[in-house]
């Protein structure tokens, strides 16, 4: 119970600095419930990587829904391949399945609001709509690429935090 309180009242949430993969090991203990019984997950978190700032209960959100879906994109069992690593000034984050795909008319439309492939009643359409913004929120980016059949790979793209930019404004 204590995992979820990270990932409440995110609108009051001060921006912090924050451990990526730390993150990423809260949301997959709250989360996991949904996932164990029909994915395999696989992470490779690259160590030593900087912190990000920003709010760590949205781009946990952000995390968690992506998670989810993948695991929803299965038809019975499936793996999701969860990595970090670091890109330039960025972290990046994959979030890859080999669930169901989608094909290009979809992935030109998942990030627009009420657009869903879900079955009436199962989903709202908003999920990666507000994925999209908390992300973009945090200067980064939020990108799809997918097969029909084979599955899909979201990729986040998010700065990291340069301690050169922290003692900056106090001289």
């Amino acid at each position: 119970m204590g995992n979820l309180k990270s990932f409440s009242r995110t609108d009051d949430e001060k921006t912090v600095l924050f451990d990526i993969n730390r993150c990423i090991e809260e949301v997959v203990k709250v989360v996991w419930n949904e996932l164990k019984y029909h994915v395999t997950l696989h992470k490779e978190l690259q160590g030593d990587l900087p912190e990000i700032k920003g709010h760590e209960g949205q781009v946990g959100q952000v995390i968690m829904n992506m998670l989810v879906n993948a695991a929803q994109a299965m038809d019975d069992k499936g793996d999701i391949y969860l990595t970090t690593s670091k890109s330039g000034d960025n972290i990046q984050i994959t979030i890859k399945d080999n669930g169901k795909g989608m094909s290009e008319d979809i992935q030109k439309k998942i990030f627009d609001p009420f657009f869903t492939t879900k079955e009436v009643n199962k989903g709202t359409g908003l999920g990666l709509s507000i994925s999209y913004g908390i992300i973009e929120k945090h200067s980064g980016s939020i990108t799809v690429d997918s097969k029909l059949g084979e599955g899909t790979q979201f990729t986040i793209m998010l700065p990291s935090f340069r301690h050169d930019e922290h003692c900056s404004h106090l001289s």
